[in-house]
């Protein structure tokens, strides 16, 4: 009985079990400014995209695409904010007590999970990643000395638990002067646990249906067998 009950639930989860979804939109026009980011101002720039039809809800993880073109990589401030989330995606690559200008770098065109090896802050001439994003959730204009003491508390996982649906807005602000980057594009890929279809559910209950049908009629025939065996 115990095998029997262990089979049928077993086959209820294998039909009916939520699977995780993907869900991917990349930016690429209708930028303000041109997508180019004001040199030596924290007014910043600024673009907000609305997700609608993302699969299921709520999110498991999230993921940033950023292409930008030109700069000074340690000139760069950059978060993001979807409804209560918010992750700070860049903080003055490579500025520390040591090194207040940051990396010199310019372009950057990468991919940014919480996941990764490796955080953004620490990389000199980016690759294409993936790498953590920056997450030190403190003023770029603070001293190199604030860096080296600040870890990364602002990270993606701020959006976990949430509906991907609605606005999302990637903010980036160019601290110092001197060099000028632009925007390329920029993108989410989403993970969701999908909620089961209600065909899946109604698939579970007849293959349940079915299963019990056959085992009952083997333990039918190995009565009749026993009987005759008597």
């Amino acid at each position: 009985m115990k095998r029997t009950m262990l089979m049928i639930a077993v086959l209820v989860l294998a039909v009916a079990r939520p699977a995780e979804a993907s869900f991917v939109q990349t930016f690429n026009t209708g930028f303000q400014n041109g997508g180019v980011i004001p040199d030596d101002s924290m007014t910043g720039w600024s673009d907000t995209r609305n997700v609608v039809g993302a699969p299921g809800s709520p999110m498991t993880g999230v993921s940033v695409t950023l292409s930008l073109g030109g700069g000074w990589n340690g000139d760069l401030y950059a978060y993001l904010v979807h409804s209560s989330g918010f992750a700070v995606l860049l903080n003055r690559v490579g500025r520390t007590g040591a090194n207040e200008a940051g990396y010199g770098d310019a372009s950057m065109n990468l991919v940014l999970n919480d996941g990764a090896a490796l955080n953004i802050h620490d990389v000199s001439g980016p690759g294409a990643g993936p790498y953590q994003p920056d997450g030190r959730n403190i003023s770029p204009l603070s001293s190199g000395s604030v860096f080296d003491g600040t870890g990364p508390t602002a990270m993606l996982s701020s959006f976990q638990g949430l509906n991907a649906n609605g606005n999302w807005t990637l903010f980036l602000a160019d601290a110092s002067g001197g060099d000028v980057s632009t925007v390329s594009s920029w993108g989410l890929s989403i993970d969701t646990a999908a909620v089961p279809e209600p065909g899946s559910l109604v698939e579970g209950a007849v293959a349940v249906l079915f299963l019990g049908g056959v085992i009952g009629l083997y333990r039918l025939k190995g009565s009749k067998t026993h009987l005759q065996s008597c």
